[in-house]
């Protein structure tokens, strides 16, 4: 299980082999010693007088609300706390003295010759770039995380070490860029987003905000919220678009040549850095010679095609990244010619050599490209077509599903009539609960546009609908229900956190056994003459080249991006006067910045300060107990006020076979668990609970495991509830047993003690009786089914025995039987393709 860590040749660091469990716990931040010389809430003159000023921001006081709150609270003060604001000014002034803590927006005006010749201005707002990833680099909780040499790292499977990439730097572009760099040189990768967000309730006025990351910061924290996470860096200006220019090339020319000197313009703020780099003395005082580059542009289709220059849908070459022609975009070939900044500057350079117009826009719509100078080109080593990524976001949640086979399976179900959509209605409202997925009570009746719900959807609509459409390989309906399935698969292995080079390969081969299924039914329901000729069903071929170039697709996905449209939104409904919006809007995200680096530094001080506590109350003891304390598999919770006696539970199997013969299971099992563990019985006698012997009762289970897919912790929220929210909910879990694991549904969950030992222990029905042959559907669609033991037979287990929370949809057509619902997330995903495999299913 260990890992080998292989450092770029310019790191000068030789190869480590590290164990698994070092390696995995390198996952968790590290711990640092802040300047307590200063104040963490400086320039304020008290911690009070932050936390007052940070709830004023937050909640958008006006100015008239914050002096009758200062008011009050000069009334009210205890003696002990120091508070000095007095009024409205006292506040605001304090607020100028922050907010040179952080880089401030710049405001600009580009100017831009319009289609009648006359210049036209633009007003372009943008944060140094450089000084924002200086600002990172320097702070001293942040920069330690920092990883600065590109990595290849290997995992040891038993017999051979296999290759496998995550974060950024344990990808190929890293390496290769350092590969380019000078021997001291670093590589300061940005990531850049940039779409349109509507700011008013119905989308009339819009921002064009553009955030930057920086990929040499984990996953983890870069994709999170505060000053550690995005920053909008820009504001791009809008150009409004009437009907007498709509649809006009020269006009789209126009549009594309404003966004690219707007770029342009945030770009420069790297430019000279990207060419000979520059020294940093980082958050450690050790110089680095950090080299910008522009790695992961994350966006929405329409954006990448103002991003490439490309003339979009309907030109000859629709896709950002290769040569494909419009007409061939469904027929996914295996390789297709890519786009290279350098290839495209060639065909400008022959189009503007020609010595007519007509002769120069004939070249360029061969080409699909627009005769405009791109913003990228300023910085070194980027090259604007593979910095350009595949957006799961858009490509798949709202695009290829969404858009194009959810609206199949409507036509298809409305097709088959009312009872049809009525059963399909009840099977997604009786869908088991989760704590990751959206509960869909009306799922065909409502118009979705969220991509989150899109999602959820494509989850578990095979389950849904897998007793609905006739089991017929030539049916339109079955075909498509195949096609979802292979889309869901495809999709997640697009979204695993970790990629081993079997992952990716296994990825490809579930991209083209959904290309292959989709040609099938596209041939099938020829006569319908739905498109299926569009950019998006064809940029997937991008996908798991991206990953190999880039990191998994978290790197790139616009998701966390587009969170943060909300808070604009909120700033903009809350904190305007909704007239030339953008300097307001930006003011106070600028506030908002430095007072989320304030609080930081306020957070990093009381940890601190708490850790020395700790350590002092703990002194002369174990420094790794102290660490590992709240470390735990799984926990109880939601108790049961009053005890239960045994006698009491005994009787409930009158109603519920489960609890036959509970309390002889119960003897059982502590007996035996002495005899295993060769402990003594408490008072030498064979344990045997009474009728009146009490036990307490719990209605949560937090399960931690492992995951399969990326080796870190996550958490299962399981219930065990008669009623949870007014719904009864037993959820299901996966069991680990001596011989093989098996699935099982929790039936009472509780705690009782012998002796001086504590047990916290489940009852649970097995869901492992035989299922018979596997039918002909299960094969088609990959599922996993289970059937359910007899009620009387359910067997009290330690709850340390749960691997993992479950979903399973009972299968309505077969009674006792139930589908594993594997789509819930990538490591039950992975478990279920490995029992497949060990079942001998591939």
């Amino acid at each position: 299980d260990d890992i080998r860590v292989k450092y770029h040749p310019n790191a000068g660091i030789p190869p480590q082999e590290i164990p698994f469990a070092e390696f995995a716990r390198g996952h968790w931040p590290r711990a640092y010693k802040p300047d307590v010389s200063t104040d963490p809430w400086y320039p304020f003159r008290s911690r009070l007088d932050f936390e007052f000023a940070e709830l004023a921001l937050e909640a958008a006081l006006n100015k008239e609300q914050v002096n009758r709150l200062l008011r009050l609270m000069k009334s009210i003060r205890s003696a002990g706390e120091v508070f000095t604001l007095n009024e409205y000014n006292d506040l605001q002034s304090t607020w100028r003295a922050a907010s040179h803590h952080m880089t401030a927006f710049t405001k600009e005006v580009v100017c831009i010759n319009s289609m009648d010749g006359e210049p036209q201005e633009f007003t372009m707002y943008y944060r140094s770039l450089w000084d924002w990833a200086c600002g990172l680099l320097k702070h001293p909780s942040i920069g330690p995380h920092f990883v600065f040499d590109a990595q290849r790292l290997f995992k040891f499977d038993g017999s051979s070490f296999i290759r496998f990439i995550d974060e950024p730097w344990t990808a190929n572009k890293f390496w290769n860029i350092q590969s380019q760099l000078p021997p001291d040189g670093k590589v300061l990768p940005f990531i850049l987003y940039a779409d349109k967000a509507k700011l008013s309730s119905f989308g009339r006025q819009k921002g064009y905000p553009v955030v930057a990351r920086l990929a040499n910061l984990p996953m983890s924290i870069r994709n999170g919220e505060g000053i550690r996470g995005g920053q909008v860096v820009g504001w791009l200006p809008i150009v409004k678009e009437t009907k007498e220019h709509s649809g006009k090339t020269r006009f789209a020319n126009f549009k594309n040549a404003v966004w690219h000197e707007s770029f342009r313009k945030l770009l420069q703020m790297i430019e000279k850095e990207s060419q000979m780099g520059c020294w940093v003395n980082c958050w450690d005082g050790i110089p680095h010679r950090f080299f910008p580059i522009v790695l992961i542009l994350s966006a929405d289709y329409e954006e990448q095609a103002v991003m490439a220059l490309i003339r979009g849908v309907k030109s000859n070459f629709p896709c950002p990244i290769c040569l494909i022609p419009r007409d061939h975009i469904s027929d996914f070939p295996a390789q297709c010619e890519l786009r290279t900044t350098e290839n495209v500057l060639k065909v400008l350079e022959d189009a503007r050599s020609q010595d007519t117009q007509e002769k120069k826009e004939q070249i360029l719509i061969q080409q699909g490209l627009r005769d405009v100078d791109s913003a990228f080109t300023v910085v070194a080593n980027t090259d604007v077509y593979r910095a350009l990524s595949w957006d799961r976001l858009h490509a798949n949640f709202s695009g290829k599903f969404g858009d194009h086979l959810w609206t199949e399976l409507l036509r298809i179900l409305d097709k088959a009539g009312c009872q049809t959509m009525a059963t399909v209605e009840k099977n997604f409202s009786m869908m088991p609960r989760w704590h990751t997925l959206n509960h869909f009570d009306e799922a065909l009746s409502i118009s979705y546009t969220d991509g989150q719900k899109f999602e959820d959807l494509s989850k578990i609509v095979v389950f849904a609908c897998h007793n609905v459409l006739p089991q017929n390989t030539e049916k339109e309906g079955y075909l498509l229900l195949r096609c979802l399935r292979a889309y869901i698969e495809f999709d997640l292995y697009t979204a695993l956190e970790l990629h081993m080079m079997h992952t990716i390969a296994a990825g490809w081969e579930a991209l083209s056994t959904f290309n292959a299924l989709m040609q099938k039914y596209a041939q099938k329901i020829d006569n319908t003459k739905k498109n299926w000729n569009f950019p998006k069903n064809h940029t997937c071929m991008h996908a798991f080249d991206d990953i190999e170039a880039k990191g998994v697709t978290r790197n790139f996905n616009t998701k966390p991006n587009e969170k943060m449209h909300g808070p604009l939104k909120e700033k903009y409904q809350k904190r305007t006067n909704f007239k030339n919006v953008a300097q307001q809007i930006l003011d106070v995200d600028h506030l908002k910045a430095v007072s989320e680096l304030i609080r930081c530094r306020i957070t990093d001080y009381d940890v601190y300060l708490s850790s020395m506590e700790t350590i002092m109350r703990s002194s002369g003891g174990n420094d790794d107990d102290v660490e590992q304390e709240d470390f735990f598999h799984v926990r109880l919770g939601s108790r049961v006020k009053q005890p239960l006696a045994l006698g009491a539970i005994e009787q409930r199997s009158t109603t519920d076979k489960a609890f036959t013969r509970f309390r002889a299971k119960l003897n059982e099992l502590l007996n035996r668990h002495f005899e295993i563990t060769g402990k003594p019985l408490p008072g030498g006698k064979r344990i045997q609970f009474q009728v009146d012997s009490e036990i307490t009762e719990y209605q949560y289970i937090k399960v931690n495991f492992e995951s399969t897919t990326d080796w870190c912790q996550y958490t299962d929220h399981l219930r065990c509830n008669p009623s949870f929210h007014g719904h009864s909910r037993y959820d299901c879990v996966l069991l680990k047993m001596a011989q093989q694991d098996i699935f099982g549904r929790l039936v009472f969950l509780f705690q009782c003690t012998v002796g001086d030992e504590t047990f916290p222990l489940a009852l649970v029905q097995p869901y492992d009786a035989p299922t018979g042959p596997r039918l002909a559907k299960d094969m088609h669609l990959n599922l996993w089914r289970v059937c359910e033991q007899p009620r009387e037979s359910a067997e009290i287990f330690s709850v340390r025995s749960i691997i993992h929370g479950v979903l399973l949809y009972p299968d309505h057509t077969r009674l006792g039987e139930h589908l594993v619902i594997d789509t819930i997330d990538t490591d039950m995903f992975l478990r279920v393709q490995m029992m497949h495999k060990a079942a001998g299913h591939h």
